[in-house]
Formats: structure tokens, sequence, C-alpha cells
């Protein structure tokens, strides 16, 4: 992938010349919430560098997830509505732009080891134009995405980890200052899945081993091939048992 496509692509905004964090949650066309994320940081758009840092899993203070559970049907899409925050920091003016990503994690697991399936993935359909990145899907649906949640999981409370990953300095490899390679804006909420499903959530990772191997190495340039992009860890959840 040439530099005048990296340069292309950090062109790309969410709306404004900003960072971003996912705010709203409901199903298409419903009344939207934010009480079921759990809190962000008091600059919430600003993204995590680091990928051996714990903050990469939901970029909260507050791992106590006392946040009110937002209640939806196995099966039925959900719509998660990303806000952006003009900032004076030393990144303005530097965007999401890139693959995004959905993992679910029972709830009592707190987030911690081995307990995130994901369950849904959208990169770049394999074109090389700024386009055709999931970031720039999101901003032509007016800052929105709707994703369905699995029809037969075994209904309960469960973290939903929302992430959009910038690709923007990917093949950079200074990593000493965490100043340069992907930067990670996640966050996570509680949701209430309903329904008759029997089915556990497949291949659970850990989300730290997921990016480790990235730590030192140009996350841009290792996940793509042909044009197209593949994003590190397991393949997104499909229906039916092991």
């Amino acid at each position: 992938m040439k530099l005048a496509l990296i340069a292309l692509v950090s062109c790309m905004a969410l709306s404004v010349k900003s960072h971003t964090y996912a705010e709203f949650v409901s199903i298409p066309e419903g009344a939207v919430t934010t009480k079921a994320f759990l809190p962000s940081y008091a600059r919430p758009h600003i993204p995590v560098v680091d990928v051996q840092s714990t903050d990469i899993i939901c970029r909260s203070p507050d791992m106590t997830f006392k946040a009110e559970p937002f209640a939806i049907e196995a099966g039925q899409d959900i719509r998660i509505t990303w806000s952006t925050s003009k900032t004076t920091s030393p990144y303005a003016g530097i965007d999401p732009v890139g693959p995004c990503a959905f993992w679910l994690s029972p709830l009592e697991k707190k987030g911690v080891g081995k307990v995130w399936s994901k369950i849904y993935e959208y990169t770049n359909d394999g074109g090389e134009k700024a386009t055709n990145w999931c970031s720039a899907k999101i901003v032509n649906s007016n800052n929105f995405l709707d994703f369905p949640i699995p029809e037969d999981i075994i209904p309960g409370k469960y973290l939903l980890r929302t992430e959009i990953i910038d690709i923007l300095g990917g093949a950079k490899t200074n990593y000493e200052d965490f100043t340069m390679g992907p930067q990670f804006y996640s966050n996570c909420l509680v949701l209430d899945i309903t329904g008759n499903g029997t089915a556990p959530l497949k291949n659970p990772v850990s989300i730290l081993d997921v990016y480790k191997p990235y730590y030192k190495k140009p996350f841009y340039t290792e996940g793509t091939k042909n044009g197209a992009f593949t994003l590190p860890g397991p393949a997104p959840y499909t229906k039916g048992k092991e």
C-alpha cells in the first residue's frame, strides 16, 4: 500500500476535525440512550495507542459496570452512534480512518481474560480508497452503524465492545513513546439480551492478546494483502454451536 494512500485516508474525518467516541445506542429508528455505556475519561475522544494497556479494552476509568443495561432481543439489529469532540491536543485534526469491530463478553466476566467473542466486523472490502473503510461507512450513515446481535446466543447480560481502529499511522514503527501506530477508539456498554438461544459465545479471546503481536510491527502493512485488510483475532460469530 503506497504512502499516497496513507495520505489520502488521513484526510477523512468523522463529521468534523476531531477524535470520536461511541455515545448512543438504540435499535434502528428507535429512541437513543447514553445510559448503557461505561463512563469515559474526561476527554473521551482521545484514543488509546498502547496495545499493552488495559485501557484498550473499554477506554473507561470505571469498570464496575454500573451502567443501565440496554434491552435488546437476540437476532435484532443494534445501532451504535458516534459523537465527535474538538480538541487542542497534539492529535488535533487526526481522525479515525479504518476498520471497525464489535465484541461481546458475558457481563460477569468483567472483560478480563479470554472472554471476548467478535460478533461483527467491517474492514475495507478489498478497496483501496478511503471511502471503502468502515469509518467512511459510518460517516455516510450520519455517524451510526447497524449490525445484528447473534440470534442464537444464550440470553443474559453482556458487555458490548465497540471499536474503530485508526490505521493512519499504521506504517510507523516508533512505539517507544506511543506517538505513532494505530489508534484505538473503543467503548463498552451493557446489554440485556433476551431470547431463547442456547449457544455460547465462540472463540473467546483476550483483547490484550489480539493486538499484542502489533506492539512493534506496522499494523497497516502487516494486515494488508492485495488491497484487502484483515483484522487480527478470530472470525466473527456465526450461528450454531461449536
